[in-house]
C-alpha cells in the first residue's frame, strides 16, 4: 500500500518517509519484531526500485532481527539480498552474541532465576532439557556467577 503512493516523476518516494515513519512508530511502542519488518519492506523496496541505501536498510533489519533472536527472518532477508544480486557473508556457524546473552539465554535464565528446574523450563519454552542444560551453564558463565539463585540481580529489568 505504501508503494502505491510513490510517485515515478519526483524521482523521489514519499512512501520512503512512510516506511520510516511506521518504523519508528513500532520502536516507540516497543514492539522490535514490527519494526524490524517494516525497516525490511523499506530495504527491500529500496533494492527494487534501484535506490541506493537498500542494502544499508536491510543490514539495518538483520541487526533488528538477530537482536531478538529471529533466525528465520535473518535468512530471509539474507536470502533476499542475495537475489538482487548483494552477496552476503556470514561466519559458520550459529549467530554470536559474545559475553552478552543471547535473547534465549536470557529467557532462559530469568525463568531459571524464578526457581523453575530445566525440565519445567524446557516445557515452557518448548526446548529439550539438554537444550536448556546447555544454556543455563552458558548465562552462568556469561553472568559470571555459580548458582541460579545469583542469576536474577544481573538480568536488569
Amino acid at each position: 500500500m505504501l508503494t502505491a503512493t510513490d510517485d515515478p516523476q519526483s524521482g523521489r518516494a514519499p512512501s520512503d518517509a512512510l516506511y520510516a515513519s511506521a518504523a519508528h512508530a513500532w520502536t516507540r511502542l516497543e514492539r522490535p519484531y514490527e519494526a524490524a519488518y517494516v525497516k525490511e519492506a523499506l530495504g527491500l523496496h529500496l533494492l527494487a526500485s534501484g535506490v541506493p541505501g537498500g542494502r544499508t536498510v536491510l543490514h539495518e533489519a538483520i541487526a533488528a532481527y538477530q537482536d531478538i533472536d529471529a533466525v528465520w527472518d535473518v535468512l530471509r532477508c539474507q536470502r533476499e539480498l542475495r537475489e538482487h544480486g548483494q552477496t552476503t557473508v556470514r561466519r559458520p556457524g550459529a549467530l554470536g552474541y559474545g559475553d552478552h546473552l543471547s535473547p534465549r539465554e536470557r529467557a532462559v535464565a530469568r525463568l531459571a532465576s524464578l526457581g523453575l528446574s530445566n525440565r519445567e523450563i524446557a516445557s515452557e519454552l518448548v526446548l529439550s532439557h539438554r537444550t536448556v542444560e546447555h544454556h543455563v551453564a552458558r548465562a552462568l558463565r556469561k553472568l559470571g556467577v555459580s548458582s541460579r539463585t545469583e542469576i536474577g540481580p544481573h538480568l536488569g529489568p
